[in-house]
Protein backbone atom coordinates (compact mmCIF):
# COMPACT_ATOMS: atom_id res chain seq x y z
CA UNK A 1 0.00 0.00 0.00
CA UNK A 2 1.54 3.28 -1.06
CA UNK A 3 -0.57 5.51 1.23
CA UNK A 4 0.64 5.93 4.79
CA UNK A 5 -1.69 4.54 7.43
CA UNK A 6 -2.05 5.50 11.07
CA UNK A 7 -2.97 2.57 13.31
CA UNK A 8 -4.57 2.89 16.71
CA UNK A 9 -4.07 -0.24 18.78
CA UNK A 10 -6.80 -0.64 21.38
CA UNK A 11 -6.50 -2.58 24.61
CA UNK A 12 -3.26 -3.71 26.22
CA UNK A 13 -1.24 -5.55 23.57
CA UNK A 14 2.21 -3.97 23.54
CA UNK A 15 3.81 -7.11 22.12
CA UNK A 16 1.84 -6.69 18.90
CA UNK A 17 2.59 -2.99 18.76
CA UNK A 18 6.26 -3.84 18.27
CA UNK A 19 5.36 -6.00 15.27
CA UNK A 20 3.31 -3.22 13.73
CA UNK A 21 6.07 -0.65 14.17
CA UNK A 22 8.45 -2.87 12.19
CA UNK A 23 6.38 -2.06 9.10
CA UNK A 24 8.28 0.95 7.86
CA UNK A 25 5.32 2.52 6.05
CA UNK A 26 3.09 2.56 9.13
CA UNK A 27 2.63 4.39 12.41
CA UNK A 28 1.11 2.67 15.41
CA UNK A 29 -0.23 4.41 18.50
CA UNK A 30 -1.37 2.47 21.55
CA UNK A 31 -4.61 3.49 23.24
CA UNK A 32 -4.20 1.61 26.50
CA UNK A 33 -7.29 -0.04 28.01
CA UNK A 34 -9.60 1.53 25.44
CA UNK A 35 -12.31 -0.01 23.27
CA UNK A 36 -14.20 1.45 20.35
CA UNK A 37 -17.34 1.56 22.46
CA UNK A 38 -15.84 3.58 25.30
CA UNK A 39 -14.06 6.10 23.06
CA UNK A 40 -16.13 9.27 22.96
CA UNK A 41 -17.21 10.64 19.55
CA UNK A 42 -15.13 13.80 19.95
CA UNK A 43 -12.09 11.67 20.85
CA UNK A 44 -12.48 9.60 17.68
CA UNK A 45 -12.86 12.70 15.51
CA UNK A 46 -9.72 14.16 17.11
CA UNK A 47 -7.75 11.00 16.31
CA UNK A 48 -8.63 11.43 12.64
CA UNK A 49 -7.91 15.16 12.65
CA UNK A 50 -4.53 14.74 14.34
CA UNK A 51 -3.34 12.03 11.95
CA UNK A 52 -1.17 13.06 9.02
CA UNK A 53 -1.88 9.77 7.24
CA UNK A 54 -4.33 9.19 4.41
CA UNK A 55 -5.91 6.19 6.16
CA UNK A 56 -6.71 5.58 9.80
CA UNK A 57 -7.04 2.04 11.14
CA UNK A 58 -8.35 0.75 14.46
CA UNK A 59 -7.32 -2.68 15.75
CA UNK A 60 -9.52 -3.83 18.63
CA UNK A 61 -8.74 -7.57 18.56
CA UNK A 62 -5.01 -7.75 17.80
CA UNK A 63 -4.80 -11.30 19.16
CA UNK A 64 -6.56 -12.39 15.95
CA UNK A 65 -3.89 -10.88 13.68
CA UNK A 66 -0.86 -12.73 12.40
CA UNK A 67 2.31 -11.56 10.64
CA UNK A 68 1.08 -12.76 7.25
CA UNK A 69 -1.86 -10.38 7.47
CA UNK A 70 0.41 -7.48 8.37
CA UNK A 71 2.53 -8.27 5.34
CA UNK A 72 -0.61 -8.26 3.19
CA UNK A 73 -1.32 -4.71 4.33
CA UNK A 74 2.25 -3.66 3.59
CA UNK A 75 2.15 -5.03 0.04
CA UNK A 76 -1.42 -4.10 -0.83
CA UNK A 77 -2.16 -1.58 -3.58
CA UNK A 78 -5.26 0.57 -3.36
CA UNK A 79 -7.62 0.93 -6.28
CA UNK A 80 -7.31 4.33 -7.92
CA UNK A 81 -10.86 5.35 -7.04
CA UNK A 82 -10.65 4.04 -3.47
CA UNK A 83 -11.94 6.67 -1.04
CA UNK A 84 -13.95 4.51 1.35
CA UNK A 85 -12.76 1.81 3.72
CA UNK A 86 -10.52 -1.20 3.29
CA UNK A 87 -11.19 -4.44 5.16
CA UNK A 88 -8.56 -7.02 6.05
CA UNK A 89 -10.52 -9.93 7.58
CA UNK A 90 -9.17 -11.66 10.66
CA UNK A 91 -8.08 -15.26 10.26
CA UNK A 92 -11.34 -16.33 11.95
CA UNK A 93 -13.62 -14.13 9.82
CA UNK A 94 -14.32 -16.23 6.74
CA UNK A 95 -18.05 -15.69 7.16
CA UNK A 96 -17.55 -11.92 6.90
CA UNK A 97 -15.55 -12.41 3.70
CA UNK A 98 -18.24 -14.62 2.22
CA UNK A 99 -20.97 -12.12 3.12
CA UNK A 100 -18.91 -9.26 1.65
CA UNK A 101 -18.70 -11.10 -1.66
CA UNK A 102 -22.43 -12.01 -1.82
CA UNK A 103 -24.36 -9.20 -0.14
CA UNK A 104 -24.54 -5.62 -1.33
CA UNK A 105 -21.96 -3.23 0.22
CA UNK A 106 -24.72 -1.65 2.32
CA UNK A 107 -26.40 -4.90 3.38
CA UNK A 108 -23.19 -6.49 4.65
CA UNK A 109 -22.55 -3.48 6.90
CA UNK A 110 -26.13 -3.57 8.19
CA UNK A 111 -25.73 -7.28 8.89
CA UNK A 112 -22.59 -7.18 11.03
CA UNK A 113 -20.13 -4.83 12.66
CA UNK A 114 -16.97 -5.07 10.51
CA UNK A 115 -14.70 -4.04 13.39
CA UNK A 116 -15.41 -7.44 14.97
CA UNK A 117 -14.30 -9.26 11.85
CA UNK A 118 -11.52 -7.24 10.24
CA UNK A 119 -8.86 -4.61 10.44
CA UNK A 120 -10.73 -1.59 9.09
CA UNK A 121 -8.83 1.20 7.36
CA UNK A 122 -10.94 4.34 6.94
CA UNK A 123 -10.12 7.12 4.49
CA UNK A 124 -9.43 10.14 6.69
CA UNK A 125 -10.78 12.85 4.37
CA UNK A 126 -13.91 10.87 3.52
CA UNK A 127 -14.73 10.30 7.18
CA UNK A 128 -14.19 13.94 8.12
CA UNK A 129 -16.25 15.12 5.14
CA UNK A 130 -19.42 13.36 6.31
CA UNK A 131 -22.18 15.96 6.52
CA UNK A 132 -23.04 14.80 10.01
CA UNK A 133 -20.68 12.58 11.98
CA UNK A 134 -22.88 10.31 14.14
CA UNK A 135 -22.99 10.84 17.88
CA UNK A 136 -23.24 7.22 19.00
CA UNK A 137 -21.12 4.63 20.76
CA UNK A 138 -20.83 2.84 17.41
CA UNK A 139 -19.66 5.97 15.60
CA UNK A 140 -17.24 4.24 13.22
CA UNK A 141 -19.61 1.40 12.27
CA UNK A 142 -22.42 3.93 11.85
CA UNK A 143 -20.15 6.10 9.67
CA UNK A 144 -19.25 3.18 7.41
CA UNK A 145 -22.96 2.56 6.78
CA UNK A 146 -23.52 6.24 5.95
CA UNK A 147 -20.57 6.11 3.54
CA UNK A 148 -22.04 3.02 1.86
CA UNK A 149 -25.41 4.77 1.58
CA UNK A 150 -23.61 7.59 -0.25
CA UNK A 151 -22.18 5.09 -2.75
CA UNK A 152 -18.60 5.40 -1.53
CA UNK A 153 -16.71 2.26 -2.51
CA UNK A 154 -15.04 -0.08 -0.04
CA UNK A 155 -12.40 -2.68 -0.78
CA UNK A 156 -11.56 -6.13 0.58
CA UNK A 157 -7.82 -6.51 1.02
CA UNK A 158 -7.63 -10.29 1.21
CA UNK A 159 -10.06 -13.19 1.16
CA UNK A 160 -9.10 -16.15 3.36
CA UNK A 161 -10.42 -19.65 2.79
CA UNK A 162 -14.13 -19.92 3.53
CA UNK A 163 -14.19 -22.10 6.63
CA UNK A 164 -16.94 -20.74 8.86
CA UNK A 165 -17.01 -23.65 11.29
CA UNK A 166 -14.89 -22.11 14.03
CA UNK A 167 -16.11 -20.70 17.30
CA UNK A 168 -16.37 -16.93 16.98
CA UNK A 169 -14.41 -14.75 19.46
CA UNK A 170 -16.98 -12.01 20.10
CA UNK A 171 -20.41 -11.76 21.75
CA UNK A 172 -23.13 -13.27 19.59
CA UNK A 173 -26.89 -12.67 19.50
CA UNK A 174 -28.70 -14.49 22.28
CA UNK A 175 -30.85 -17.49 21.43
CA UNK A 176 -33.80 -15.72 23.07
CA UNK A 177 -32.98 -12.02 23.49
CA UNK A 178 -34.31 -10.26 26.58
CA UNK A 179 -34.54 -6.90 24.86
CA UNK A 180 -34.80 -5.84 21.21
CA UNK A 181 -31.84 -4.35 19.45
CA UNK A 182 -29.25 -4.15 22.24
CA UNK A 183 -29.64 -0.39 22.67
CA UNK A 184 -28.87 0.53 19.07
CA UNK A 185 -31.73 2.76 17.99
CA UNK A 186 -29.55 4.27 15.26
CA UNK A 187 -29.25 0.84 13.64
CA UNK A 188 -32.97 0.18 13.88
CA UNK A 189 -33.71 3.45 12.08
CA UNK A 190 -31.22 2.62 9.32
CA UNK A 191 -32.70 -0.85 8.78
CA UNK A 192 -36.23 0.58 8.80
CA UNK A 193 -35.18 2.99 6.05
CA UNK A 194 -33.35 0.30 4.07
CA UNK A 195 -34.98 -0.44 0.72
CA UNK A 196 -33.61 -3.70 -0.76
CA UNK A 197 -35.39 -3.09 -4.07
CA UNK A 198 -33.34 0.09 -4.49
CA UNK A 199 -30.12 -1.32 -3.06
CA UNK A 200 -29.87 -4.60 -4.97
CA UNK A 201 -28.72 -4.51 -8.62
CA UNK A 202 -31.99 -6.09 -9.73
CA UNK A 203 -34.92 -7.75 -7.98
CA UNK A 204 -36.71 -10.72 -9.51
CA UNK A 205 -38.33 -11.92 -6.26
CA UNK A 206 -39.98 -9.11 -4.32
CA UNK A 207 -40.85 -11.56 -1.54
CA UNK A 208 -37.17 -12.29 -0.95
CA UNK A 209 -36.30 -8.59 -1.03
CA UNK A 210 -38.76 -8.11 1.83
CA UNK A 211 -37.42 -11.23 3.57
CA UNK A 212 -33.92 -9.76 3.36
CA UNK A 213 -35.03 -6.80 5.45
CA UNK A 214 -36.84 -9.17 7.84
CA UNK A 215 -33.57 -11.06 8.22
CA UNK A 216 -31.58 -7.95 9.09
CA UNK A 217 -34.12 -7.06 11.76
CA UNK A 218 -34.07 -10.60 13.17
CA UNK A 219 -30.27 -10.73 13.35
CA UNK A 220 -30.25 -7.59 15.49
CA UNK A 221 -33.05 -8.82 17.78
CA UNK A 222 -35.87 -6.63 16.45
CA UNK A 223 -38.15 -9.64 16.44
CA UNK A 224 -41.55 -7.95 16.27
CA UNK A 225 -40.62 -5.80 13.27
CA UNK A 226 -39.02 -8.81 11.60
CA UNK A 227 -42.22 -10.76 12.24
CA UNK A 228 -44.37 -8.16 10.49
CA UNK A 229 -42.28 -8.38 7.32
CA UNK A 230 -41.83 -12.16 7.20
CA UNK A 231 -45.54 -12.63 7.82
CA UNK A 232 -46.31 -10.41 4.82
CA UNK A 233 -44.55 -12.81 2.41
CA UNK A 234 -45.51 -16.19 3.87
CA UNK A 235 -45.22 -19.13 1.48
CA UNK A 236 -43.70 -16.85 -1.20
CA UNK A 237 -40.34 -16.90 -2.96
CA UNK A 238 -38.43 -19.74 -4.64
CA UNK A 239 -37.23 -21.17 -1.31
CA UNK A 240 -39.70 -19.49 1.08
CA UNK A 241 -36.96 -17.54 2.82
CA UNK A 242 -39.57 -15.36 4.51
CA UNK A 243 -40.99 -18.48 6.17
CA UNK A 244 -37.50 -19.46 7.32
CA UNK A 245 -37.02 -16.05 8.97
CA UNK A 246 -40.51 -16.42 10.44
CA UNK A 247 -39.40 -19.75 11.93
CA UNK A 248 -36.22 -18.25 13.42
CA UNK A 249 -38.14 -15.30 14.87
CA UNK A 250 -40.51 -17.62 16.75
CA UNK A 251 -37.64 -19.83 17.91
CA UNK A 252 -35.98 -16.76 19.42
CA UNK A 253 -39.13 -15.38 21.13
CA UNK A 254 -39.02 -18.22 22.31
CA UNK A 255 -42.21 -19.90 21.06
CA UNK A 256 -40.95 -23.36 20.20
CA UNK A 257 -44.23 -24.92 19.06
CA UNK A 258 -44.86 -22.01 16.69
CA UNK A 259 -41.29 -22.30 15.42
CA UNK A 260 -41.92 -25.95 14.58
CA UNK A 261 -45.10 -25.00 12.75
CA UNK A 262 -43.10 -22.66 10.53
CA UNK A 263 -40.37 -25.24 9.99
CA UNK A 264 -43.03 -27.31 8.22
CA UNK A 265 -43.94 -24.27 6.13
CA UNK A 266 -40.29 -23.86 5.11
CA UNK A 267 -40.07 -27.43 3.84
CA UNK A 268 -36.75 -28.18 2.15
CA UNK A 269 -34.37 -25.23 1.94
CA UNK A 270 -30.93 -25.34 0.23
CA UNK A 271 -29.33 -24.32 3.52
CA UNK A 272 -30.33 -27.66 5.04
CA UNK A 273 -27.80 -29.43 2.83
CA UNK A 274 -25.01 -27.03 3.83
CA UNK A 275 -25.41 -26.53 7.57
CA UNK A 276 -24.41 -30.00 8.91
CA UNK A 277 -20.99 -29.95 7.25
CA UNK A 278 -20.52 -26.24 7.98
CA UNK A 279 -21.16 -26.41 11.73
CA UNK A 280 -19.62 -29.84 12.41
CA UNK A 281 -16.13 -28.45 13.28
CA UNK A 282 -17.70 -26.37 16.05
CA UNK A 283 -18.45 -29.43 18.15
CA UNK A 284 -14.76 -30.31 18.53
CA UNK A 285 -14.20 -27.07 20.46
CA UNK A 286 -16.44 -28.16 23.33
CA UNK A 287 -15.92 -30.93 25.87
CA UNK A 288 -19.28 -31.22 27.58
CA UNK A 289 -21.04 -34.60 27.21
CA UNK A 290 -24.23 -32.61 26.64
CA UNK A 291 -22.66 -31.10 23.52
CA UNK A 292 -21.49 -34.54 22.38
CA UNK A 293 -25.03 -35.83 22.74
CA UNK A 294 -26.41 -33.00 20.61
CA UNK A 295 -23.75 -33.61 17.99
CA UNK A 296 -25.26 -37.04 17.45
CA UNK A 297 -28.76 -35.61 17.24
CA UNK A 298 -28.05 -32.60 15.03
CA UNK A 299 -25.62 -34.28 12.64
CA UNK A 300 -27.20 -37.72 12.33
CA UNK A 301 -28.53 -36.81 8.89
CA UNK A 302 -26.93 -35.17 5.87
CA UNK A 303 -29.75 -32.61 6.00
CA UNK A 304 -30.26 -30.11 8.79
CA UNK A 305 -33.34 -30.57 10.94
CA UNK A 306 -34.92 -27.27 11.95
CA UNK A 307 -37.00 -29.01 14.62
CA UNK A 308 -33.98 -30.73 16.18
CA UNK A 309 -32.26 -27.38 16.53
CA UNK A 310 -35.43 -25.95 18.09
CA UNK A 311 -35.21 -28.75 20.67
CA UNK A 312 -31.55 -27.91 21.25
CA UNK A 313 -32.40 -24.25 21.89
CA UNK A 314 -35.19 -25.31 24.24
CA UNK A 315 -32.73 -27.42 26.25
CA UNK A 316 -30.37 -24.44 26.43
CA UNK A 317 -33.16 -22.47 28.07
CA UNK A 318 -34.15 -25.19 30.53
CA UNK A 319 -30.75 -26.63 31.50
CA UNK A 320 -28.55 -23.51 31.42
CA UNK A 321 -25.53 -25.48 30.18
CA UNK A 322 -23.01 -22.79 29.21
CA UNK A 323 -21.16 -24.89 26.62
CA UNK A 324 -24.35 -25.99 24.88
CA UNK A 325 -25.61 -22.41 24.87
CA UNK A 326 -22.30 -21.21 23.42
CA UNK A 327 -22.45 -23.87 20.71
CA UNK A 328 -26.06 -23.04 19.82
CA UNK A 329 -25.30 -19.32 19.59
CA UNK A 330 -22.45 -20.04 17.17
CA UNK A 331 -24.69 -22.28 15.07
CA UNK A 332 -27.46 -19.69 15.09
CA UNK A 333 -25.06 -16.93 13.94
CA UNK A 334 -23.82 -19.03 11.04
CA UNK A 335 -27.37 -20.06 10.15
CA UNK A 336 -28.65 -16.48 10.08
CA UNK A 337 -25.73 -15.10 8.08
CA UNK A 338 -25.88 -17.90 5.50
CA UNK A 339 -29.65 -17.51 5.25
CA UNK A 340 -29.23 -13.77 4.70
CA UNK A 341 -26.83 -14.51 1.84
CA UNK A 342 -29.23 -17.01 0.26
CA UNK A 343 -32.17 -14.63 0.70
CA UNK A 344 -30.26 -11.91 -1.13
CA UNK A 345 -29.32 -14.29 -3.94
CA UNK A 346 -32.93 -15.45 -4.29
CA UNK A 347 -34.10 -11.84 -4.41
CA UNK A 348 -31.94 -11.20 -7.47
CA UNK A 349 -32.12 -14.58 -9.22
CA UNK A 350 -35.40 -16.09 -7.99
Amino acid sequence: MTARTQFYLLGNHSHLSDSLNKLSDYNCTKLENQTLENLQPDEIVSLFEESSSEYVGFIEQPELIDQAQLNQIKNFELKRDQTGACFLPFSSAELFTQSYEILSPLAVLLAMNPFRHAIVLMHKSTFLSLKEIPNSKDLLWHSLILMAQAGIKNQLIAAPALDVGRKLPFPLPQLAPDYPGYDRDWLLHLIRDYQPAQDLPSVSSQADAIALKAGLLCIHDYLEESHQLSQSVEHEGPHRSGDYWHHIMHRREPDYSNAKYWSRAVGHHPLHAVLPETVEPLFDQFHSPVVANWKNQLLQSEHWSLNSFVDCCAECESNQNSELNDLAQNIQWIEMQLLLQKTSLDATTG
